[in-house]
């Protein structure tokens, strides 16, 4: 089984992380602060490392220097609130493998682990032709300097793709640098994308840069890029027109070298013909289109990957049994690549000390007479999560309900609607 550190000094988010991680699959050891870590260090084996930057005794920084000194090659990934996020880019110099800021989804934090998890495959399988005309084009891609658009539906691998462009282009000695940009509030994705100088707004502390500076001299890739709000649009535009932008809050022009890699699941011919996003942005975007095919279009790699994952888990070489081997066939993978990906490894997990049955792979359609108990503890899992998130967030904001609505990307009436709801109260002062 997969195993993790979780260090969240936190109660209730360490809590709440510990019982998603643990369904997700993940074998979890949670400490309370950066000293208790550090002392793990040397005598425990982990996976991952994920650690709060800001910690007693010990912050993140100091966790990273002692797994780097005693364990090299266990990623480090860091939990950052908006404030410490240069914290975490200096963390992320120092060998960190990535970080992710709060308040976050659990869907982004669980994809972010799979994605750094030792072994964790960064190849694309696959010998269907539809898949490797795919490929083909990709390649052709990465020996321009266009911008390309990626298509496909959510899990068939469009940063992989994304990636391996970058990798087999001549910018592959710089930097890639990925942005969800359905998974960041619009509110604070402009700062994620330019920076911000300190004080620009409630909770800069300290200027900090964004993701185009990081990216200088390599590829940003903007997945998601449909879910991005009119007024950033423009901007964005302009990054591509002039490869110039400016902080919030500053007037320096900064000047960046980049390419531009973008992804949507949504159909953006039809969205810019009907005035739902920028045509002149959609056109520079889409000088070199890619389209990735669902899984359900490349049948004939369907157990290609379910082998692939297999031995990502450890179980190189074991069979199927046949009847469930038939059931993968014939699902239609909504999830596409990543849904497969998921369920071998959590039929890995169940199937400890044994060879692999039909039921323990759990795909929908047998799924369906689980136990109701199993599908309330799932709804209890994600109200509790729901639950901490609110929590965190109102305590970085001093329970200042306008200023957590604004950094969760929703209204204020919605915000103290949840408070009502899942029983929150501000602690006396």
């Amino acid at each position: 089984m997969k195993s993790l550190l979780l260090v969240e000094d936190r109660r209730g988010m360490r809590a709440m992380l510990t019982t998603a991680l643990r369904e997700d699959g993940w074998d979890v050891t949670a400490a309370s602060d950066g000293l208790e870590a550090i002392a793990l260090a040397p005598q425990a084996r982990f996976d991952l490392v994920l650690t709060d930057v800001c910690l007693p005794g010990a912050d993140g920084l100091e966790v990273l220097a002692a797994f780097t000194r005693a364990r090299p090659g266990v990623p480090v990934i860091l939990m950052t609130a908006f404030g410490t996020i240069d914290l975490a880019v200096k963390a992320m110099k120092l060998g960190a493998r990535d970080f992710i800021t709060k308040p976050f989804e659990l869907a982004r934090l669980t994809a972010l682990l799979e994605d750094c998890l030792p072994g964790a495959s960064k190849e694309m399988i696959g010998g269907d032709r539809v898949f490797l005309e795919a490929l083909d084009r990709a390649e052709k891609a990465s020996r321009s300097n266009l911008s390309v658009l990626i298509l496909g539906e959510s899990g068939t691998g469009k940063e992989l793709l994304a990636r391996r462009i970058h990798d087999m282009s001549d910018r592959s000695a710089g930097p890639f640098i990925p942005v969800n940009c359905a998974a960041i509030p619009s509110e604070l994705l402009e700062s994620e994308l330019f920076g911000a100088e300190k004080g620009a707004f409630t909770g800069a502390d300290s200027a900090r840069p964004g993701r185009f500076e990081l990216a200088d001299g390599g590829t940003i890739f903007l997945d998601e890029i449909g879910d991005l709000a009119p007024g950033l649009q423009g901007k964005l535009l302009r990054v591509l027109q002039e490869r110039t932008f400016t902080r919030i809050g500053g007037a320096e022009q900064k000047t960046v070298d980049v390419r531009i890699l973008s992804a949507s699941n949504r159909d953006l011919t039809s969205e810019a013909s009907e005035g739902r996003f920028r045509p002149d942005l959609f056109f520079r975007l889409n000088e070199f289109p890619v389209s990735i095919p669902p899984l359900r279009e490349r049948r004939g790699d369907i157990l290609r990957l379910a082998g692939h994952f297999l031995a990502e888990a450890g179980r190189a070489g074991e069979p199927l049994p046949p009847d469930g081997a038939a059931c993968l066939e014939a699902y239609s993978w909504p999830g596409n690549v990543r849904e497969l990906r998921s369920i071998i490894h959590r039929a890995c997990a169940l199937a400890s000390g044994r060879p692999i049955e039909r039921r323990d792979l759990e795909i929908p359609e047998i799924r369906e007479s689980a136990p109701s108990g199993l599908l309330d503890a799932s709804v209890k899992a994600a109200r509790e999560a729901e639950r901490a998130i609110l929590e965190e967030t109102l305590e970085a904001c001093g329970w200042n309900r306008s200023e957590a609505a604004r950094r969760l990307g929703v209204s204020r009436r919605t915000l103290l609607n949840k408070i009502r709801d899942l029983g929150l109260v501000e602690p006396e002062s």
